[in-house]
């Protein structure tokens, strides 16, 4: 067992799917556990057919607050993580949806990112620009912190430390969405921040339409970049 993880976190399950996943084993297995997180609210898989993927189900939709407020536009992949992390216990965990890709080589990647110890490393990007372009800031009750931050969280790197602080944090106020709460508490409380683009990675992301994205993928590609939503995996190159 590594002492870090990547949880690549999808609900669904089909060939492409598959065809993802072993592509991250094949690349990062050597030193970071690779983890296929099935949010089973829909439909659970009993055999997967494939020697060697860990697999982890849980049907999401249970969890308390999960569709964020109420609202189903806004499902919370940080208490999936946590779910998880309530069994497999790691140092670090790297979230990854399953609809963003890397163009570039992701074992050097996820090699550098492994190799930091610190608490938080987040996508600092944003091409809607500020808070008020992110409706869900609407939602957020009895705001505690100087300074409210929103980050992306397509893919994001914490430490199991970090990810009991916000746990404690959500029990007090859960009218945060995960992309508020995670850079807004990381910033107040000085733990240890990096950003992926200090280490020279680039993202071309927003929430879609996915038509945009994987035309920009697939026409347009640049080197050491993730982009996001790719609906279509066929298109991606693993």
């Amino acid at each position: 067992m590594s002492k870090n993880c990547l949880v690549f976190l999808t609900n669904k399950i089909n060939r492409d799917i598959f065809r993802y996943v072993l592509y991250l084993q094949k690349e990062i297995a050597s030193f970071m556990d690779v983890w296929l997180v099935h949010d089973s609210s829909v439909q659970k898989v009993n055999n997967l057919g494939l020697q060697d993927v860990k697999l982890f189900q849980y049907p999401f939709h249970t969890i308390p607050n999960f569709f964020h407020q109420g609202s189903s536009l806004l499902p919370n992949p940080l208490l999936g993580l946590q779910k998880f992390a309530e069994t497999y216990h790691y140092e670090h965990y790297l979230l990854m949806e399953n609809d963003i890709v890397f163009n570039g080589v992701f074992s050097e990647f996820a090699a550098r990112i492994n190799a930091e110890d610190v608490d938080y490393i987040h996508i600092a990007t944003d091409i809607l620009g500020g808070l008020e372009k992110h409706w869900p800031v609407e939602l957020i009750r009895n705001n505690p912190f100087a300074a409210l931050y929103f980050s992306w969280c397509q893919i994001f790197y914490v430490s199991s430390r970090f990810l009991n602080a916000l746990a404690k944090f959500m029990i007090v106020n859960d009218t945060f969405y995960y992309e508020f709460l995670l850079p807004s508490l990381a910033y107040s409380k000085g733990v240890r921040i990096r950003q992926f683009e200090n280490f020279g990675y680039r993202f071309c992301l927003s929430w879609g339409p996915a038509e945009e994205f994987e035309y920009a993928y697939q026409n347009d590609r640049q080197p050491n970049t993730f982009y996001h939503p790719i609906k279509n995996l066929k298109i991606v190159d693993f």
